[in-house]
């Protein structure tokens, strides 16, 4: 009969206090030992022969970690490699920031929603990460600086996530027996004495929206050339949708023949199961997409750098994909009669007002096909009168 697996649970490894060895199962133990301290331990056996591999400090590596660590040494196993050897000659050969990277993105996707966080990560980690090709036991605090401090005042959000994400390729490089020593992009305690805090030198700004007056005509330049960033942001405006709901939508979640884009939850920032009602301008768009393929798989950034970088490549604009949102918020409080309830539901906005939560089980979703329409047509893309009353 199989051992159980994940028997520990992150309550569990902060407050055991026993010393000794305690069992999470596949041969991953937490090690208490005499002064408290408490670390991971991998025990196999192979040719007859016990072993134990240590893989790291627990007030430093997650039980998720560490459980992805054990996983990853019990395949070597399962190839009959000893993961102790294939350590040292990994430390003897040296592995890349970008190699560590790569592995621990590949890692991590499965329990991302979709797949274009994982092309994020990339991206944000080429742009101003450590060099791919840098040692990744040589990536220390003046190189993590050098990432960093060009970006840390201008493009505070971005650079804080960089960070993170270094933090965690080295995190993981470590518990794999790739570099030893702290972690050189650790905030608490770390950088948090070499930078001012995020809070300091970016206040945090709304999504700068485009006018709504300006819409229609955005929405014809738009349409003057083909490309998959302009039909996705085509689509997006449409339903007023945003930006990692679009690039992470797949074919399934179309009824083309009902009209209705169904997100589920685990995709939803709410985490909600969301119904969007396609107008006829939005499912001419995908009607015209091939289907051997998720409609609108690109980088999340990929309208952004279309709306903001300079021509030829881009409009040069000052407004994000996410203020179309706004903009169609105004829209339909300033030139509709459209209950406001109706609005919100139409952004999937959570409802604070828990009476009116209770109250409002249905998901109004002709109500909101009938704002939908309308907001096509004002945009120029409609082919057919509103059904609502839209104020003079």
């Amino acid at each position: 009969m199989a051992r159980p697996i994940n028997r520990l649970s992150a309550r569990a490894v902060q407050t055991l206090a026993a010393e000794g060895y305690h069992p999470d199962g596949g041969g991953l133990y937490l090690l208490v030992g005499p002064t408290g301290a408490k670390s991971w331990v991998l025990r196999y056996q192979l040719r007859g022969r016990r072993r134990e591999m240590g893989l790291g400090s627990a007030a430093l590596v997650s039980l998720q970690e560490a459980r992805a660590a054990a996983l990853s040494n019990r395949k070597l196993l399962a190839q009959g490699k000893d993961p102790l050897e294939e350590r040292k000659l990994a430390l003897a050969t040296g592995r890349t920031f970008g190699e560590c990277a790569e592995a621990l993105v590949a890692n991590l996707a499965p329990s991302w929603k979709n797949e274009a966080q994982a092309e994020q990560w990339r991206q944000s980690l080429r742009d101003y990460g450590p060099p791919a090709a840098m040692p990744v036991e040589e990536v220390d605090t003046a190189a993590v600086m050098a990432c960093l401090q060009p970006i840390w005042a201008s493009k505070t959000e971005t650079a804080n996530r960089v960070r993170g994400r270094i933090e965690r390729v080295l995190d993981w490089a470590r518990v794999h027996g790739l570099r030893a020593g702290d972690n050189p992009a650790r905030w608490r305690g770390h950088l948090d004495k070499l930078l001012p805090k995020p809070s300091k030198v970016s206040r945090r700004r709304h999504h700068e929206a485009m006018p709504y007056q300006d819409v229609p005509a955005f929405m014809s330049q738009l349409a003057e050339r083909d490309g998959a960033a302009r039909r996705a942001l085509r689509f997006t405006i449409l339903t007023a949708a945003r930006t990692s709901e679009v690039t992470g939508a797949d074919w399934p979640e179309f009824d083309l023949a009902a009209a209705v884009w169904t997100i589920p939850a685990g995709r939803m920032k709410g985490g909600r199961e969301h119904q969007v009602p396609l107008s006829p301008a939005a499912m001419a768009l995908l009607r015209g997409l091939p289907r051997d393929r998720p409609p609108f798989a690109l980088s999340e950034n990929a309208m952004l750098y279309l709306v903001q970088k300079d021509p030829p490549k881009g409009f040069g604009l000052p407004f994000t994909v996410h203020g179309f949102r706004s903009s169609f918020r105004d829209w339909a409080a300033e030139t509709t009669d459209t209950p406001n309830e109706v609005v919100e539901m139409a952004l999937a906005h959570a409802i604070r007002n828990k009476a009116e939560a209770a109250y409002r089980r249905g998901n109004l979703l002709e109500r909101r096909r009938h704002l939908m329409e309308a907001w096509a047509e004002f945009v120029g893309c409609g082919n057919a009168t509103p059904r609502l009353q839209v104020v003079a």
